[in-house]
């Protein structure tokens, strides 16, 4: 993404150059800037000159990362790509980008061995995961519910340094926020989204989804009312028949 040639040895040069490539991404849509950005901070620390809070500045305005990382954690995303994200903006050099990443995937792999429910997909490749292994080309399907994740990393003594300095004072900010402790109000188009991901996630762990467990699940992540929108989701994409267990029909799938 460079525009000009420049000397590995002028870090100085590397950096205004780094710098004015994010600052020209700043007007992007969020759907490009987003992965952009990432790139660069990765290039950053490849070549020794990695300064992710004047990217963050040049990007978005602002030294902290707060729209990034809103934007890291607001949608499912593959196992692999959260890895290669986290990994970014933790290692200090070249040498340490893939160490943080294999370490990454490899915490995930524990954790989808003590059957965590934040993965969408056949996570059958990601517990085939060996200690030595570096290719990951198996786990391009696999997805994962990235807030749930860098929470449950923060949980582990054992894990939490895998979590970047700039994400943890992302979420101690919005969880200090007083809009945190209010319940989100739910519409009929996110009831059908928040649906759609449940069962995903029931069937991708081998559960049976219930209507129950929708609205236990949805209580859980503060969504307030509309009770009748989660079970009109729900009845979308689940088979219910009296006196029968419910079970997934062919509609399953997320429109």
């Amino acid at each position: 993404m460079t525009k000009k040639p420049i000397q590995p040895g002028n870090q100085r040069a590397l950096k205004q150059n780094f710098v004015a490539d994010a600052k020209a991404l700043s007007n992007d849509p969020e759907v490009y800037r987003f992965p952009l950005v990432t790139q660069l901070i990765n290039q950053t620390v490849a070549f020794g000159v990695r300064d992710e809070a004047e990217i963050f500045k040049a990007a978005y305005g602002d030294r902290t990362g707060r729209k990034y990382w809103d934007t890291c954690l607001s949608e499912p995303t593959l196992v692999y790509t959260l890895a290669h994200t986290l990994s970014a903006h933790l290692a200090e050099n070249a040498d340490q980008l893939e160490l943080y990443r294999i370490a990454i995937i490899r915490t995930l792999r524990d954790a989808a061995e003590t059957g965590e429910r934040w993965f969408i997909g056949d996570i059958s490749p990601l517990l085939a995961v060996e200690d030595g292994q570096r290719d990951f080309a198996n786990l391009e399907r696999i997805k994962i519910h990235p807030r749930d994740a860098v929470e449950w990393l923060l949980s582990k003594p054992r894990r939490e340094h895998l979590v970047p300095e700039s994400l943890r004072t992302f979420l101690r900010s919005i969880n200090s926020s007083p809009d945190q402790t209010k319940p989100r109000s739910v519409t009929e188009k996110s009831a059908e989204v928040f649906a759609a991901d449940y069962i995903e996630r029931e069937l991708a762990a081998g559960r049976r989804p219930t209507q129950g467990g929708l609205e236990a699940a949805a209580r859980e992540a503060g969504l307030r009312g509309a009770r009748d929108y989660l079970r009109a989701a729900f009845r979308k994409r689940v088979e219910v028949r009296r006196g029968r267990p419910t079970k997934p029909n062919a509609k399953i799938a997320r429109k």
